[in-house]
């Protein structure tokens, strides 16, 4: 008996320091005094106002645009999150080469003011007005399937963690501002944003609902058994990758899709689907690349709408 009871103990612990250390690559210290500056502020109309913050965040500054919306007096937000090599600026401002889907992405941005929702839409670590901590690299050239440098990983690891943590800091800021206790923060991500977006709602139970648009499921976690690293360095791309905490999802969550997508394949994003737990899901494909046709925005906004009523 004395063993078994020493064999249970021992699993118990150890499950405990697994569980303890999967947190801790998104967890911070949220009793710190973070400040936080309006740095530009304009009213677009008589129910909307813009506003640029800059916010201590994590491990640097976090520029983020902050849309106040008049138009209801429920605090229901919305965080926007770019894709890689992306900035808060592709919500914003329709741009070229990708004319028609940028103007899109900014069509989002517009209908969901239009609805009454208050709006987040930060720079992601290393990119945009943050590339400078990257010594202006583009942050697209680190994942490890373009690299293949160790460190460039590790950068990549950083990449991730930090941001999901200054996303996280983010709600804090908005809900010491905001005098009414009961805001929600939902999250619509594309690419690497989708990523974001999963993550943030599996490690912060503040998210309502996640629009993932296009995520790469499985990346950077795909492939790394060819290459030649410490499992280390392996176990940290696994680390911040969507696949591995697809069980712990069970925030209501919406894919949507491309066939003909690169960064993800079917079989990848079945197998993400059927382990998630949550009964309250849907995935959609269509019939496109990463980059998705006009119709998508449909989904994505009603998604949003028929889950903050």
């Amino acid at each position: 008996m004395r063993y078994y009871i020493t064999i249970f103990f021992a699993l118990f612990s150890l499950n405990q320091t697994f569980c303890q250390t999967e947190t801790d690559l998104f967890e911070y210290k949220n009793d710190l005094e973070r400040s936080g500056v309006v740095v530009q502020m304009q009213e677009l109309d008589s129910v909307t106002i813009f506003e640029k913050v800059v916010l201590d965040g994590f491990d640097s500054k976090i520029p983020f645009y902050h849309y106040i919306n008049k138009r209801n007096e429920e605090k229901k937000y919305v965080f926007l999150l770019h894709g890689l090599g992306g900035t808060k600026e592709d919500w914003v401002y329709p741009s070229e080469p990708y004319l028609d889907w940028s103007r899109n992405i900014t069509s989002i941005k517009d209908s969901l003011i239009t609805l009454g929702y208050n709006l987040l839409i930060p720079d992601a670590k290393f990119h945009g007005e943050r590339n400078y901590e990257l010594d202006f690299k583009p942050p697209e050239s680190l994942p490890p399937v373009i690299s293949r440098n160790i460190n460039d990983s590790k950068l990549f690891e950083t990449l991730m963690t930090s941001t999901v943590k200054d996303l996280r800091i983010i709600m804090d800021y908005i809900q010491k501002r905001n005098t009414k206790p009961d805001q929600s923060f939902s999250v619509i991500g594309y690419s690497m944003g989708g990523n974001f977006a999963i993550l943030l709602s599996v490690f912060d139970e503040r998210i309502s609902c996640v629009v993932a648009c296009v995520p790469p499921i499985n990346l950077p976690a795909r492939g790394l058994e060819s290459f030649d690293w410490s499992e280390e360095v392996i176990q940290g791309q696994i680390d911040i990758t969507p696949m591995k905490y697809a069980k712990l999802q069970s925030t209501p969550i919406i894919l949507l899709m491309g066939k003909k997508d690169f960064f993800s394949t079917e079989e990848e994003v079945s197998d993400f689907f059927e382990k998630v737990p949550t009964k309250d899901k849907k995935l959609k494909y269509f019939d496109s690349g990463h980059i998705l046709p006009n119709d998508y925005k449909i989904d994505a906004i009603k998604w949003i709408t028929s889950h903050n009523n």
